[in-house]
């Protein structure tokens, strides 16, 4: 596997994870039409703190579930990475 194919493999699973949290923020919104044909969608104060937080804070200080939330992500791309990696140990 080429360093671009690596690049692209990984982009495909990062929009991936992205477009699962969009899914689950959309989820938590309130949705409100504004009559003009457009959508607003409302994040729950709470979950704004919440979010706020969990970025201002140090992978380190998160709490085990935050952090086993974050290394599910990591499962997602590891096996791509361990198949560059074992392409790159053969001749």
């Amino acid at each position: 596997m080429t360093e671009q194919e690596l690049i692209e493999q990984l982009a495909d699973k990062e929009h991936a994870s992205w477009a699962r949290w969009m899914q689950y923020l959309f989820s938590k919104c309130s949705v409100v039409e504004d009559g003009a044909g457009y959508e607003r969608y409302y994040i729950p104060r709470s979950l704004v703190a919440r979010w706020k937080m969990q970025a201002d804070t140090p992978y380190e200080q998160l709490s085990e579930q935050e952090k086993q939330s974050d290394r599910d992500e990591v499962a997602h791309i590891l096996p791509i990475i361990r198949k560059w990696a074992e392409s790159e140990t053969q001749p």
